[in-house]
């Protein structure tokens, strides 16, 4: 007798993802008849991917590697897990430091702590992003890498901060959390480093609900950060065999992309040109129509042709301006830090790194035997990044973001400055 057939995911996990996509009763009752009539059963085979021939994972790598033309593309569960990954595939250890910029989400600073590293925090400059010559005036003899983070779609000036990087030795791991698809002199953000970390959750360039994904060109960095986020169980060709190198089989956790996000992923992926041309149109139409006042000037990112283009970035000659324009829609952290908001995304707020908090009162990384000096927290010690993150304006841009909307706003925000200023 042939034993019948056991699927596991079938139609109703099925309708339970359109209403993800907010689809109407009456369409999801059409789509089920559709489904209940059909000759196939819906089938969704095996979700782990080294199972699966029809993986949505492992096609989603091979077309975001052949997309940015790295050797190696590795998917996770979220930007921050990449980072981590790939913080441990250079080896970082107890006591290393790894040099981060005082404007960056915090999950790249609490990624360094959580690879049991030291995070250096240093200024930016007034591209919003790593000022080379802080990260060289940064540098010990206990630095391991250097992490640039492509702020709000801005490229950092990746060939020097490479410089640096290879007169002293040190790795580059590129934070591109919010900047997938963005380039530097044409080549694409996330491969100038040692690895390059995007991240794909809901609010970023493309999204896959919850995921990311880190490229390497360097085969031994690939397999450890792949042994990494999965536990170093089931990666291998051959999966029980013994280490085939030192440094290959070590202690990891799961940070796979599960199936779902990555069929998100691939769909997402496909819009990325679209997206991204889009906004940069939007970017450089609003940069030309809009009149600043007296003292703002244009944030100028290092290659304007390459910004992802979904913020345009505005300096005012002082904070009270910045707050000033914030009367007229202009974002910015002014305002919201004088009312006492806290926003993440600069190095004042991270009370978790400025206080040593951690997660059991040992105090590890921090009081780690082999850390030899801790830098000096502080919440004024980046000065000038304090000074440029007050002074900031920024102007966000959608991609369904019209050229006609654009001259509209621009004559809008011109009115409101004529008036302010």
């Amino acid at each position: 007798m042939k034993r019948p057939t056991y699927r596991k995911y079938s139609t109703d996990e099925l309708m339970e993802t359109l209403d993800v996509f907010n689809v109407s009763a009456q369409s999801r009752d059409k789509i089920r008849r559709i489904l209940e009539t059909d000759p196939v059963v819906p089938d969704a085979g095996n979700f782990f991917r080294y199972y699966n021939d029809k993986s949505k994972a492992i096609e989603f790598e091979q077309a975001y590697a052949a997309k940015v033309s790295a050797q190696h593309a590795l998917a996770v569960n979220s930007g921050t897990s990449a980072l981590i990954a790939a913080l441990m595939a250079v080896g970082v250890a107890p006591g290393d430091e790894v040099i981060v910029p005082a404007y960056t989400f915090f999950a790249s600073v609490s990624a360094i702590v959580v690879a049991r590293g030291i995070p250096v925090i240093v200024d930016i400059d007034e591209s919003l992003t790593l000022d080379p010559e802080a990260v060289r005036a940064a540098i010990t003899p206990r630095t391991k890498a250097i992490m640039p983070v492509h702020m709000i779609g801005h490229p950092c000036q990746m060939d020097a901060i490479n410089d640096i990087a290879s007169e002293h030795n040190l790795f580059v791991i590129e934070d591109t959390a919010q900047a997938c698809g963005g380039k530097y002199k044409g080549k694409y953000l996330g491969t100038w480093g040692d690895f390059g970390c995007v991240s794909l959750d809901a609010y970023k360039v493309i999204g896959s609900g919850e995921g990311g994904i880190l490229t390497t060109d360097d085969e031994w960095l690939y397999t450890r950060a792949q042994s990494y986020h999965d536990t170093a169980a089931c990666w291998r060709p051959d999966r029980y065999a013994r280490e085939r190198k030192e440094g290959e089989l070590f202690c990891g956790e799961n940070y796979r992309m599960p199936e779902l996000c990555a069929a998100v992923a691939l769909a997402q992926l496909r819009k990325l040109d679209d997206i991204n041309n889009r906004t940069r149109t939007v970017y450089h139409q609003l940069r030309n129509e809009i009149q600043l006042p007296d003292g703002a000037q244009w944030v100028e990112p290092h290659d304007s042709d390459g910004v992802c283009g979904y913020t345009l970035g505005i300096l005012f000659a002082s904070r009270e301006d910045a707050m000033k324009a914030a009367d007229i829609g202009i974002g910015g952290l002014a305002k919201k830090d004088t009312k006492g908001a806290r926003d993440w995304h600069v190095y004042w707020n991270w009370e978790h790194i400025l206080e040593q908090k951690t997660v059991t009162e040992e105090g590890c990384p921090f009081t780690c035997s082999h850390v030899k000096e801790l830098p000096n927290y502080s919440p004024d010690m980046c000065p000038r990044t304090k000074d440029i993150m007050l002074r900031l304006g920024t102007i966000g841009i959608n991609p369904t973001d019209t050229p006609e909307w654009a001259s509209a706003f621009a004559e809008q925000i011109n009115d409101g400055f004529a008036k302010l200023f």
